[in-house]
This record gives C-alpha cells, structure tokens and sequence, in this order.
C-alpha cells in the first residue's frame, strides 16, 4: 500500500502434495505467510479463499449501495419535509376558503335578503304584479 501495491498477494501452489511438503516442512510458513500478506494456496483451498474475496467485495458494494440509499433518504426526507408544509398551507387555504363560503351562504346572503324582502312587501302592498321573465332565446343568429 505504501508504494501503490496491494494488500494482500495469493501465492499459489498448483500441486497439493508439494503444498502439503511444505507445510509438514515449516509448521509455521502459513502463519508467517499470513503476517507477511501472502495466502499459500493449494488446488483444495484455492476457492475458499476466492469466495471469501468474492463475497468481501459483494459486501464492500453492498456497503457502497447502503450509502447511496442512506444519502437518497436524506434527500427523500428533505422534499417530505417540504410536500407537508406546502400540503398544510393549502389545507389552511382551504379552512379560509370554506369559511368565506359559509359567510357568503349565511350572513351576507341575509344581509341582500332583507332588502330584498322589504321591496317585495312594499310591491305587493301596492298591489304591483311582478315583472315577467324574459325567455332566453336558444336560437342561433
């Protein structure tokens, strides 16, 4: 690692009866092996050792994808954040709108009726027929 090299080296020994006269030889080379950076592999360990590297980059990917989902939720939450408070304004633009309704239905529409039905008394006081309504024409010119 310190001059651009790799971590760990697998030294492969393609014969399992030299691998294993090796290791009766020196009862210590793999652990020096290992202390050294170095894998003894044999024909019988060769994919073991290659699994476990396989699945030590699924994981390092995994981990890479768990960040990007966790940075992704941030980003998710930062917008839900936004969408609620938008979402409640517009429900308060909603609550001030129901009640302008309701006032315009109740109070103001009182307030043009009383006018209205103190002209209609005084019309029918009178004895003043309504005026006839005129029929929409429906044809065309």
């Amino acid at each position: 690692p310190e001059q651009n090299t790799l971590d760990f080296v697998i030294m492969f020994i393609p014969n399992e009866q030299i691998y294993a006269f090796v290791c009766e030889q020196d009862t210590t080379i793999l652990d020096e092996g290992i202390r050294n950076k170095v894998m003894i592999c044999s024909p019988f360990n060769i994919f073991g050792v290659l699994v476990v590297i396989r699945q030590a980059i699924d994981n390092f990917a995994l981990g890479q994808k768990a960040n990007e989902i966790l940075s992704l939720f941030g980003a998710f939450k930062n917008q839900w954040e936004k969408f609620t408070l938008a979402l409640e304004q517009v429900g308060k633009r909603i609550e001030a709108a129901q009640k302008e309704y309701e006032a315009l239905i109740t109070t103001r529409r009182r307030q043009l009726e009383r006018p209205l039905n103190k002209i209609e008394t005084l019309r029918t006081q009178r004895g003043l027929l309504a005026a006839p309504e005129e029929e929409e024409s429906l044809s065309s010119e």
